[in-house]
């Protein structure tokens, strides 16, 4: 049960960007979560890890934004800081209840099931986007349940690195099939929504995972020629596709409206508003505004940046250190699943999913946050990632040392 109270949690965050669904989604997600963390408290499956620097400075976040929020008399700011600090209590606690690997099943399951849901709810959308279509105000992206076609990408790029990996360590044919069609299935989301802030992030992710988790480079059974030959393949590879004119129009890549040319879509105009606004007040600078105080109905216009936001809404010093902290977990993902020695590797493309993430949030604002499933698994990847090394040692401690008897073998002697 608690493990379909997680699944649940992510799939009902998906449809909170749904017209009226918020009021019932956000409470919804939080309930789940809850119930989650209370059903591991009573199984007693909360394992006994101290607490981490990556936790501890979530729960810092949360509190300083409440504070400040309130002292802002930011209501909404207020609401939603109170949202997030008991939602990372709850993350704690199933970070504590579940291994790591395990939460990545069930985050790619979750994805697996709002990529089959969106399928059968908007396919006709979905063939007309792909099918490359104009209307009155241009190309016409993928939108579904009214989620933003940024938000699309995000969403179905990080769901596919997991479904991949899912799709890897599958050790059933008819999985491994369902989840490589799913995979496919969000990239052609993916697609649909023209989201190339995305596409970036799955090039970034793919050639991480290529260099540093495969370490095909370092496969000395290749070869020099070997590797030339790979390398070779590569270049002439993303030739063809970045001459494919369907992947041209698609992603419009020769747009005067998006693209380099009209300053990243006009984002440079709100980056640059976005640090004037944080210069502007010294509290800002010290302490933020509280988690969503940079929400267009406060500041009067969206950074489009996941950086810029949180500098925003955690001030320089909290905001700094989340910042490092995420860049540093897919570095944290790959020394750990390089260290465990598991065959095959529990972990692979953990830390391509964290590079995905980094890179695609540099044009987007979800980075931190619980509105979407993305966000939500982040922040328990982002905790359990802290907590895997003290939770295989208690996992080691827990288990019987070689040769002797469990407490219930000992009962029955």
């Amino acid at each position: 049960m608690i493990e379909a109270m997680i699944v649940a949690a992510g799939y009902v965050a998906y449809f909170s960007s749904a017209p009226g669904a918020e009021s019932v989604a956000r409470p919804l997600i939080f309930v789940l979560l809850l119930l989650a963390a209370l059903m591991a408290i009573m199984g007693k499956r909360v394992k006994p890890v101290m607490p981490t620097a990556s936790e501890l400075l979530l729960y810092a976040i949360g509190i300083v934004s409440c504070a400040v929020a309130l002292v802002r008399s930011v209501d909404y700011s207020i609401y939603y800081s109170m949202y997030f600090l008991t939602a990372i209590i709850c993350i704690s606690v199933i970070a504590r209840a579940l291994p790591l690997e395990r939460l990545l099943d069930l985050a790619a399951l979750c994805m697996l099931a709002c990529a089959l849901t969106t399928a059968i709810v908007y396919w006709r959308e979905l063939l007309t986007c792909l099918s490359i279509s104009v209307g009155k105000n241009g190309l016409i992206r993928f939108m579904p349940f009214s989620s933003h076609p940024l938000l699309v990408g995000y969403i179905f790029g990080s769901g596919s690195i997991l479904l991949a990996r899912r799709a890897y360590l599958a050790r059933r044919k008819w999985e491994r099939y369902a989840m490589a069609a799913g995979t496919v299935l969000a990239w052609s989301m993916v697609l649909a929504a023209s989201a190339r802030s995305a596409v970036a992030g799955l090039l970034a992710a793919a050639l991480f995972a290529y260099v540093a988790e495969f370490r095909f480079f370092k496969n000395t059974s290749l070869g020099r020629a070997g590797m030339v030959a790979i390398i070779a393949g590569l270049v002439v590879a993303a030739y063809f596709a970045a001459n494919s004119p369907y992947l041209q129009q698609i992603l419009e890549v020769s747009s005067d409206t998006r693209g380099i040319g009209s300053g990243v879509t006009g984002r440079t105009d709100l980056w640059e508003k976005g640090l004037m606004s944080l210069t502007s007040d010294p509290t800002l600078v010290a302490f933020g505004g509280g988690l969503r105080s940079s929400e267009y109905s406060v500041i009067g216009f969206l950074t489009e940046n996941s950086y810029i936001t949180i500098l925003l809404d955690s001030g320089a010093l909290l905001g700094s250190a989340l910042i490092l902290f995420l860049m540093l977990a897919p570095f944290s993902a790959l020394r750990q699943s390089r260290v465990s020695g598991d065959k095959p590797n529990a972990l692979i493309l953990l830390p391509s999913f964290f590079v995905f993430l980094l890179v695609q949030c540099f044009f987007v604002r979800y980075l931190v946050g619980l509105g979407n499933p993305t966000a939500l698994y982040t922040l328990i990847f982002f905790t359990g990632l802290s907590m895997r090394p003290g939770f295989e040692q208690s996992l080691a401690h827990q288990a019987p040392a070689p040769g002797s008897m469990a407490p219930l073998e000992r009962a029955s002697s």
